[in-house]
């Protein structure tokens, strides 16, 4: 691996980028100047190369962490903060390869830290943990998983607890091990969750979850429900940003689109009318044309050819599901759809990016370089425009700080906004390669990860 340095930059020890978003998922870090400019021929600190991978950095105050892979094995990275120097690099113990979307990554979740230690999830192995000098902690072998575009979501870290959400076709759970020995604390199972790829935030004593058609709450301490609101959409991607008492969550699939709603018979009606052959599923050749899901093998959570009664609620639930921003006020026991749920918000939603909360306006950015300005109070929308240079795809979410707001696409294309109901664009650049990671801040540093590298920007 090699390093480029284009200028002389002084990164004080302080603040951190602990896990996937920054600090709880908020995508907000203020308290120094930011860079106007971001591409790759823009100044930089400094340039480092990396293999393969979509994790996002997770900065601690002397450490920058990544995954990646070469060569079918899975690898955690550790840089120096202030040179950008691989500091080491350590393989996992074992790399099991699984079915995923083409666009997803073996080294897609991103690492989470405590300040002193990573840890770090893979699909193909599990939960490790290292000490910042690359001691390996603990090991805790997980899976295999089956979820049908693969795993997505990353650990988050909270009172000496490390939490990892499984939401996974058959058999999703949530587990809190010790952060210290990897030992289970307490698994909770979800039997009506299949696969989303949504990271949890947290709040006072709370993890919060979506996943599957709802949004749920557990106690930190014990795993046991606290809450839940029902009618989302059936495969969230983008994490929650909780502000005071207040959760923003953005939740899109396709065909969750109002007009693409459709009300499908009950299972013993199907098997009733159309299971020829007797044997209580339903096989695709005795599914009716205008019944027949678009994607077959989405819905077969136990990948035996056939549907049963759990498949096709799946099915039924999916062309029911809801696609929509939300605003909810937290707090309460039960299910609080009716009495909690403040807004929602249905026009123009974006796929993978999360909302981003800065200075009281809420942010939504979706394929097409389409930004939108809602009132985090009532939903409303404020504006509505496309980036100019940037008509693209995006996975990667939204992040601000000292007054602007960082998009880029997933082709490499970067808008600096300068943040405001009425937003304009501040500075237009170009990685000229794919970004899925989204980037991380801290002290007046930006470190955005594209294809082959990690970039670290200030100002000079």
């Amino acid at each position: 691996m090699w390093r480029v340095v284009l200028l002389v930059s002084v990164c004080l020890p302080g603040a951190e980028w602990p896990r996937f978003r920054g600090p709880n998922g908020v995508g907000v870090a203020e308290g120094a100047a930011l860079p106007a400019e971001l591409g790759a021929g823009k100044p930089f600190v400094w340039k480092t190369a990396l293999m393969n991978g979509k994790s996002s950095p997770v900065v601690t105050a002397t450490h920058i962490f990544l995954t990646g892979h070469d060569k079918g094995k899975l690898y955690t990275i550790a840089l120096d903060r202030k040179s950008g120097k691989v500091l080491w690099t350590q393989e996992a113990p074992g790399s099991r390869d699984e079915k995923r979307h083409q666009l997803n990554d073996p080294a897609a979740p991103s690492t989470v830290t405590d300040g002193k230690n990573v840890y770090v999830f893979f699909a193909g192995f599990g939960l490790l943990s290292y000490t910042a000098d690359g001691t390996e902690r603990w090991r805790k072998a997980m899976g295999p998983f089956s979820n049908f575009h693969g795993m997505g979501a990353s650990p988050i870290y909270a009172n000496g607890k490390l939490f990892m959400i499984c939401d996974q076709d058959q058999e999703a759970f949530l587990v809190a091990v010790d952060a210290a020995t990897g030992k289970t604390a307490w698994k909770t199972e979800r039997p009506e969750a299949v696969h989303s790829f949504s990271t949890p935030v947290l709040y006072k004593d709370q993890i919060i979850v979506p996943g599957s058609y709802q949004m749920m709450s557990y106690d930190i301490a014990t795993g046991k429900e606290i809450w839940r609101v029902h009618g989302m959409t059936y495969q969230v991607k983008s994490v929650p940003v909780v502000d005071g008492d207040r959760l923003y969550f953005n939740g899109w699939a396709p065909g969750a689109e109002p007009a693409e709603k459709m009300v499908m018979p009950d299972f013993p009606e199907m098997i009733k009318k159309y299971d020829k052959d007797g044997d209580g599923k339903l096989a695709k050749s005795e599914v009716p044309k205008e019944l027949m899901p678009g994607n077959w093998e989405m819905q077969d959570l136990d990948r035996d050819g056939l549907y049963d009664a759990k498949d096709w609620k799946c099915y039924q639930n999916r062309r029911t599901a809801n696609n929509f921003t939300m605003a909810m006020k937290l707090g309460g026991a039960g299910d609080i759809t009716d009495s909690h749920v403040l807004w929602r918000y249905q026009k123009s939603l974006p796929d993978v990016p999360g909302v981003l909360l800065y200075k009281g306006v809420l942010y939504l950015v979706r394929n097409g370089g389409i930004v939108q300005t809602l009132d985090p109070s009532t939903g409303e929308m404020k504006k509505t425009a496309r980036l100019p240079n940037a008509l693209d795809e995006y996975y990667a979410s939204p992040v601000a700080g000292d007054g602007k707001v960082y998009m880029i696409s997933r082709n490499g294309n970067v808008s600096v906004l300068n943040a405001g109901t009425e937003w304009s664009v501040k500075a237009s650049g170009a990685f000229e390669e794919e970004v899925f990671a989204t980037p991380a801040i801290a002290d007046g540093h930006i470190w955005v990860r594209t294809a082959t590298a990690l970039y670290d920007f200030a100002v000079k």
